[in-house]
């Protein structure tokens, strides 16, 4: 006699395994590849990036004449102070080039406020224009709630609604029962259940409501109290998507390091963060005439000064936003008031030293004294400082033993590779084995040695 037919058969316990022993081994294979795919999605957005640097770069040498002003204000004569004018536009090479990365508006502002105020870094007390109409003040709407009910969406049992409150009972310690009148914020929707609050009937509007109106002054306007142009918290927290890379490991690492800002969390120079950040270094070499004594305040070279060759030649490499407690802010490529920590860009010219010793990988240590920045490289091949790839985002003193940990006085990339502007346009990557005597002359514009990076 046949056996009766009984449904499918289900899956064995051991069978049940299996199949998830081959789901995680197929996990296991595929995760890497979905990494490696991420991985080159964000360096190409980097490269793009890097790619629209080098573009607007050449678009303001196209302009003026000159590459823009590494830190300082623009156009430069002999100098770049701030005092030289004090109605120029001052700020970091990123400042200056803002027009030409579509944010033009926002060199406007920067612009205006300069022509207005000065370029000043510290706080203005300025009164404004006379009055020509007053501020008049918001009215909200007044409401009817006759004849309404409010449902709150919360989760809750009630004993009854009055209007936009609710009567909760309570019992105390000695077993009273006490009725309380709490308010009930409207809700919509609510988080916890997806349901909405609302009245029934809908209140009458008794009296709408009338948004407030600022006052208008007279020129020169609204009086200030405070900091103006890049210095002005409104601006310099304004992120430049066009400086940021997503492969940066030291977004998040402290708090001060936050996404496409630095000093979120900290005053720096007596100013409040956050400061607008940005991923990409200007080779200080590149783009001044390289007077070692003036450093920072170098003025800028034109292209024809680069006689090894704009393609041999580095203009921006990559950095990590947050290295070393130090911020890589966007608008400014050299601080130099006291609590900034100095130069914060540091590539190409490392941050003040002033009768100070250094040593790089065991060499030789050695004195230097640069009040207004250390030219890197400079003539001492014991003072070369190469790029990091994807070095640990901790400051030296706290590095696990035997890592590389961000140096705040070079270059690095969160990349397996560092992406470089050439001064063509073009966008490179170079690897760790690059050649350190490559590195160096390819940093140096006019040193006879043109750069070999193939």
């Amino acid at each position: 006699m046949s056996r009766s037919y009984r449904g499918g058969r289900g899956f064995t316990l051991i069978e049940l395994l299996v199949v998830i022993a081959i789901i995680a081994i197929l996990i296991g294979l595929l995760l890497p590849a979905v990494q490696k795919v991420r991985e080159a999605a964000a360096r190409m957005k980097c490269q793009s990036n890097m790619k629209q640097v080098g573009l607007a770069t050449h678009s303001y040498h196209d302009v003026h004449g000159v590459f823009p002003t590494y830190n300082g204000i623009a156009p430069a004569g002999a100098t770049t102070l701030q005092s030289a004018n004090t109605r120029a536009v001052y700020g970091s090479w990123a400042v200056h080039i803002l027009p030409y990365l579509e944010e033009a508006s926002l060199y406007d502002t920067i612009a205006a406020d300069v022509a207005q105020y000065g370029n000043t870094s510290g706080t203005i007390s300025a009164p404004g224009g006379a009055i020509i109409t007053p501020a008049v003040p918001g009215v909200p709407a007044v409401l009817d709630y006759t004849g309404t009910t409010f449902y709150p969406a919360i989760p809750a049992t009630y004993n009854q609604y009055v209007g936009s409150q609710q009567w909760v009972s309570s019992t105390n310690a000695n077993g009273y029962t006490v009725a309380t009148l709490q308010w009930v914020p409207p809700r919509n929707p609510d988080p916890g259940t997806g349901t909405a609050s609302y009245y029934s009937p809908p209140p009458r509007v008794v009296t709408p409501a009338r948004p407030g109106v600022p006052a208008v002054y007279a020129p020169p306007g609204a009086p200030v109290n405070g900091y103006v142009s890049v210095f002005k918290p409104d601006t310099r927290s304004n992120i430049v998507k066009a400086l940021l890379c997503p492969s940066d490991p030291s977004v998040g690492s402290e708090a001060p390091a936050g996404p496409g800002l630095v000093y979120a969390n900290t005053t720096v120079s007596g100013t409040n963060g956050p400061w607008s950040a940005t991923n990409y270094l200007a080779n200080w070499n590149a783009l001044t005439n390289g007077n070692a004594a003036l450093g920072y305040q170098a003025p800028p070279q034109s292209m024809l000064a680069v006689t090894d060759g704009l393609s041999n030649t580095i203009f921006f490499a990559e950095g990590y936003e947050w290295c070393e407690g130090r911020g890589r802010t966007a608008f400014m490529a050299w601080h130099i008031g006291a609590g900034y920590g100095g130069g914060v860009h540091n590539f190409g010219l490392t941050y003040a030293l002033n009768s100070n010793q250094i040593t790089i990988a065991g060499g030789t240590p050695q004195n230097v004294t640069a009040p207004n920045g250390l030219p890197n490289p400079g003539g001492n091949p014991e003072l070369v400082f190469m790029f990091q790839v994807r070095p640990i985002p901790k400051p030296v003193g706290s590095c696990p033993a035997g890592q590389d940990c961000c140096n705040s006085m070079t270059a690095q990339t969160g990349h397996t590779v560092m992406n470089v502007v050439l001064g063509d346009g073009s966008v490179r990557g170079l690897r760790t084995g690059t050649d350190p005597a490559q590195w160096r002359r390819a940093l140096l514009p006019r040193d006879g040695e043109p750069g070999n990076l193939d």
